[in-house]
């Protein structure tokens, strides 16, 4: 109920209508403050929202710069870690090739502290005729033949020597 209220209307209204206008007035007037506390506490509560908001956001960011940070430190360490593998293969790769020189070098070593005249007799022992003899003699070309990768000139010359002893032996028996 919206009312115009002139001077001159007021005057002319009558004691209980000025009553009316008064207590409308006065619960018009308590209305608009409630009103008013209600806006004020709506803004309040929307300052709290706002507070509440940007410090979601600053966590947020926080959160995304960590994030970010740890992804950065991922992937450094993902390229130490490929680095160190390729290192690891390289390393097994010439530790692979010490290992099988130093291991060609025992065994020359050992072939040529090996005395081939009476070391070899051991290649033929427990032969007891020709043709196990030839036999034998077959396998141990095989072996120890110059073109194999662990033949040797000096220990074939050696092994054909005994063959011959061990031949005559035989033809003489």
């Amino acid at each position: 109920m919206v009312n115009n209220l002139t001077e001159e209307r007021v005057n002319s209204m009558t004691e209980q209508e000025l009553d009316e206008q008064r207590k409308w007035l006065f619960a018009e007037n308590i209305r608009i403050k409630e009103l008013a506390k209600n806006l004020e506490d709506e803004r309040k509560l929307i300052e709290i929202q706002k507070g509440i908001l940007e410090k979601k956001q600053r966590k947020n960011m926080l959160l995304s710069k960590q994030l970010e940070n740890q992804k950065n430190l991922f992937d450094q360490q993902w390229q130490i870690m490929e680095r160190e593998i390729r290192q690891l293969a390289i390393d097994k790769e010439r530790f692979q090739r010490e290992k099988d020189v130093f291991r060609d070098n025992v065994y020359r070593e050992a072939r040529r502290g090996m005395e081939y005249s009476s070391n070899v007799k051991i290649f033929f022992k427990g032969v007891d005729d020709s043709t196990s003899l030839k036999k034998r003699y077959k396998d141990i070309m095989k072996i120890f033949h110059p073109d194999n990768t662990h033949g040797d000139t000096e220990l074939i010359q050696a092994i054909n020597q005994e063959y011959e002893n061990q031949k005559r032996y035989y033809l003489g028996t």
